[in-house]
């Protein structure tokens, strides 16, 4: 295949994953308004985030689902986010590195679900960087059956504190039955306790960021499959290469032929006899 169709069809590959990356889900509608993708996949009846939503997303609506579990790896790619919307709900755990991608994250909505307790950890990528920056970061937490015991008192201490970080509306503990109805807020930190029935620990070894286990929606003995973005890097350097092989063809090619073209003109050029009128020598070989 000559060099010309080698780039020709790396170039329609280019094309078709750029297409793939940019590909609004079949659940969702995603609408760019000035220059901001916004993707809306509320009251679709998801289970798990989608896959396939574009990198280029700000803000994200997953509102109004079935979703049970926010992984890891399920904001991951999407570097650009600004607000997510996952209110209304089943959720019952977030993994404590499901926001570590979210340097531009300036709120979050979980209210409306099943959480009973949330690690502070989870927030400490974005919150550090709307800190450097100058800008705020919103937590909305309303509406959740909330286990007020030892795990949640970072909240409480944030809330005495004076945070405006994590919002204290409609924030009130279901357990344990003693502080069942109580805004989190007025509880005293001391009453933050754990006790051996009724502790509610945040882990699972699998979604641990920290474990090597930790992979995207990958079961064991499934072969991993490349993330377009790797795809798209490999793609552009296999462009790159071919085109500087192109390059240096077409120039090695015009330096023959400039070459070839010097020889033929010093071959045909005619000899001039030299005219010396003052002394006439022979030259003999």
């Amino acid at each position: 295949m000559a060099l010309k169709e080698v780039f020709l069809a790396l170039c329609s590959l280019w094309i078709g994953i750029r297409s793939q990356d940019n590909s609004c889900p079949a659940q969702c509608t995603c609408v760019d308004s000035y220059g901001e993708m916004t993707v809306t996949c509320g009251g679709q009846d998801l289970a798990v985030v989608p896959t396939n939503i574009p990198t280029n997303t700000v803000w994200l609506i997953l509102k109004y689902n079935n979703l049970v579990k926010i992984g890891s790896h399920d904001f991951k790619g999407l570097k650009q986010l600004k607000g997510i919307n996952l209110s209304n709900n089943q959720i019952r755990k977030i993994s404590r590195g499901a926001l570590r991608h979210l340097v531009h994250l300036d709120n979050i909505d979980l209210s409306g679900n099943k959480l009973r307790t949330l690690s502070e950890e989870t927030f400490t990528v974005p919150l550090t960087a709307a800190k450097q920056e100058d800008r705020r970061f919103f937590v909305y937490l309303a509406n959740n059956p909330w286990l007020c015991d030892c795990h949640l008192k970072w909240l409480a201490e944030q809330y005495a504190n004076g945070s405006t970080v994590y919002s204290d509306r409609l924030v009130h503990c279901d357990a344990p039955d003693k502080l069942n109805g109580t805004f989190l807020s007025d509880v005293p930190l001391d009453k933050f306790k754990c006790g051996e029935e009724g502790t509610f620990v945040d882990s699972e070894p699998e979604d641990d960021t920290n474990t090597p286990q930790n992979t995207p929606r990958v079961e064991k003995g499934t072969p991993k499959h490349m993330s377009v973005e790797t795809k798209i890097t490999i793609v552009g350097v296999l462009l790159a290469v071919v085109l500087v092989v192109f390059v240096m063809f077409k120039i090695g090619k015009e330096c023959q032929a400039g070459r070839e073209d010097a020889d033929t003109a010093i071959e045909s050029k005619p000899m001039i006899p030299r005219n010396d009128n003052t002394v006439n020598k022979e030259v003999y070989m």
